[in-house]
């Protein structure tokens, strides 16, 4: 996934404690249920899709990365 934005994003949240590779221990956040993001894939094609659970949490712990965002 190169070059990720989200797009669209549900109103409800859940409360989550998340690890870091950057970071020592577990801090508390504020996720999205799903996701909706438009980014190229490994052929550069664009692509766009809807992410929901494990997988739209992953992706915006690291969209925030890439904004600069450390939880």
């Amino acid at each position: 996934m190169m070059n990720p934005e989200i797009v669209k994003k549900s109103a409800k949240r859940f409360k989550v404690s998340e690890e870091c590779l950057s970071l020592e221990g577990e801090r508390e956040t504020e996720r999205h249920d799903w996701i909706e993001v438009k980014y190229r894939d490994l052929d550069f094609k664009k692509q766009r899709q809807k992410f929901y659970g494990f997988a739209a949490q992953i992706i915006q712990h690291e969209v925030d990365h890439c904004k600069g965002i450390l939880i």
